[in-house]
């Protein structure tokens, strides 16, 4: 497609009162000073097609202004123009004027609005169609690509370079990268059906997890050594070996007493009775104390870890609370203005233009009968819009109450289960403190309060009384030895109590260790994937940018960046001889512009007008074969229009 300009008329625009150009589908060169108009030239034109001047701006002041920069009313802001579409003539003209309204009761008209006509070979159309008959020709964006040497390059990045790659016609499959080189024979083991890009995002996801439960480990290791007995060093087998030693010294000194017995059958069977029974009864008692310590370890583990769990969810609902009232807060102002937007709508009425009831080409009002026909059109017309409007700010007005409802009630639900949340974490705080006090305060269990215990004491005291009653000689020293040597044995078994628990808190302290290292080598193992995945983009991406950078002569791409870490980064780079391009000066900028403009001109086959501003600081212009409009400063006071 061929887009030509062959006429351009502008009245009231920006500056310029009344002005035509007779491009006949030529190359002009258009001259003057700075502020002359130049430019609105190229912002009349592109407002005319796309409601947005040169920057690609909607919001921006057509009317013309007085000498003190306020805008003169009453003024018809037009702009026409003539194009040859592929040898085809097309008329394009739109206008936008004030409209003013005199009320009931009132002298003076009031300012209401702005009103905007538009005609395609001097039919009057509606907005609708005159865009859809402009998108038709050529869209937008393929417009602002061909005609302006500048907009590319002030594209984003990725969308730069996802158009380059549609242009360049490689047919380059990620396939046949991963088949060409055996090196990524293991990173297509484990795509999996998966693109790069997807499973790119899975390896960094789990190396963000991993890194993330890896550096929670050292504070669990930190809290359970914490717990371990450190003022002195336990040598559990050595008392192992001591309470063994007093134990066969317990044995031989009840074996002395139990042999000043012997002179009676009796006497021996009531003698070893005694002594099982006070063996029975000290490992009842070891027991008993064991079982109390683990007790009470195994109850503040289990408290603590079900504090965690209820804490990890009470900050997941305060998250998804704050959402909640944020969407409230916005649902609520949205309503507010979907109501007054509604009130505006149904509010307005109709006004005629005295020009809608005019002949446009010899301006002579219509007939009466015709005159109302159209009248009643525009009723129709009027009141087929309002209320489409207002049906339509009615069905969004639902819409939003909805979500206002649901946001209302989760907010309701969230605060309420917080606070349960709360409620049980405070329960479960209240008893680690109980048990820290308890463990501070702890005495040595009682064991005398045990059924069991008190029925073996109470056979122990019985079979000794009678022990007692046997013999009359002396066994007093005997006694006290063997009061001493138990002691000794209960204090052995106080410290034996605690092993356990300290090798269970010694043991779960080395997993953690283990489970730190094995994470380690699982980060080590998915950052090497990491690297094969670099290796395989940096292949492609020069393959990619070979294949596209032929398909230019001014400029080059630069696809990716290699970082300090020897990783890559993805990027869109335009490179001029070398230089990237926002280092080079504003003449090669267009040139390289027009480079690309004639490499997507002829991808898309289709030409357009295309404007440059500051021509000037080109001594010569890449050769194109789009219509080009120079804008140059020179020292003309008024614009001077030459075309080639």
């Amino acid at each position: 497609m061929e887009i030509r300009i062959k006429n351009l008329k502008l009245k009231n625009f920006k500056g310029i009162k009344d002005l035509e150009i007779n491009f006949e589908g030529q190359n002009a060169n258009i001259y003057g000073r700075n502020a002359t108009g130049k430019t609105t030239i190229f912002d009349a034109f592109k407002w005319l097609f796309f409601d947005k001047d040169s920057n690609d701006r909607k919001d921006f002041n057509i009317k013309t202004l007085d000498e003190n920069n306020n805008a003169i009313h009453y003024l018809e802001h037009e702009v026409q123009a003539i194009l040859s579409v592929d040898g085809q003539e097309m008329t394009f003209k739109k206008m936008l004027e004030e409209k003013w309204v005199k009320k009931r009761g009132q002298e003076q008209q009031e300012f209401s609005g702005h009103e905007t006509s538009y005609w395609i070979d001097e039919v009057p159309i509606k907005k609708k169609d005159y865009e859809e008959k402009i998108n038709s020709i050529i869209s937008e964006n393929l417009f602002k690509l061909i005609t302006d040497p500048t907009f590319f390059n002030k594209m984003l990045w990725k969308e730069k370079r996802e158009l380059l790659i549609s242009i360049s016609g490689s047919n380059i499959t990620d396939n046949d990268i991963l088949n060409s080189n055996e090196q990524f024979k293991i990173l297509q083991e484990n795509l999996q059906g998966r693109t790069i890009e997807d499973y790119k995002k899975v390896v960094q996801a789990k190396i963000k997890d991993l890194k993330e439960e890896k550096e929670t480990i050292p504070v669990r290791i930190d809290e359970l050594t914490q717990t371990l007995i450190t003022e002195y060093n336990v040598n559990y087998d050595k008392l192992e070996e001591e309470k063994q030693t007093f134990n066969n010294q317990l044995k031989t000194i009840e074996a002395q007493m139990t042999d000043i017995q012997t002179r009676a059958e009796e006497n021996i069977k009531k003698a070893n009775q005694l002594a099982a029974a006070k063996v029975e009864l000290n490992e009842l008692k070891f027991k008993l104390e064991t079982e109390n310590s683990n007790k009470n370890s195994a109850e503040e583990i289990k408290l603590t870890n079900e504090k965690s769990v209820l804490e990890a969810k009470i900050r997941a609902n305060q998250e998804e609370l704050e959402e909640r009232k944020l969407k409230v807060e916005q649902d609520t102002k949205k309503r507010e203005e979907l109501r007054k937007k509604w009130n505006e709508e149904n509010e307005k009425k109709l006004e005629f233009n005295e020009n809608d009831f005019k002949c446009p080409t010899c301006n002579r009002e219509y007939e009466a009968e015709k005159a109302e026909k159209i009248k009643e059109t525009f009723r129709e017309n009027f009141s087929k819009h309002q209320e489409s409007e207002k049906a339509r700010i009615n069905a969004e007005g639902q819409a939003t109450n909805a979500r206002l409802e649901e946001n209302r009630s989760a907010v309701e639900r969230l605060q309420n289960v917080i606070a349960e949340q709360e409620q049980q974490t405070s329960e479960i705080q209240k008893k680690l403190d109980e048990l820290e006090a308890q463990k501070a305060n702890q005495k040595p269990l009682d064991v005398t309060e045990n059924t069991e215990y008190k029925e073996k004491l109470a056979k122990v005291e019985e079979l000794q009384q009678e022990v007692d009653k046997l013999t009359s000689e002396d066994i007093t020293e005997l006694r006290v030895q063997k009061a001493k040597i138990n002691t000794q044995i209960e204090d052995i078994n106080k410290k034996l109590s605690e092993r356990d628990t300290q090798e269970k808190t010694k043991v779960r302290i080395e997993e953690l260790k283990k489970q730190e290292e094995d994470i380690s080598q699982k980060i080590q193992e998915l950052e090497a994937q990491q690297y094969q995945i670099e290796e395989f983009t940096k292949t492609k991406v020069e393959l990619l940018e070979n294949t596209i950078n032929s398909n230019f002569e001014v400029v080059n791409f630069r696809l990716f960046k290699t970082q300090i870490n020897g990783g890559l980064e993805e990027c869109c780079d335009t490179l001029v001889n070398g230089v990237p391009y926002a280092d080079v000066n504003n003449a090669h900028k267009i040139l390289a512009g027009l480079d690309i403009i004639n490499t997507l001109s002829r991808f898309y086959n289709a030409t357009a007008p295309i404007f440059i501003d500051n021509r000037e600081s080109i001594n010569e212009l890449y050769k194109t074969n789009a219509q080009v409009i120079s804008l140059i400063v020179s020292e003309d006071n008024e614009l001077r229009i030459e075309v080639q």
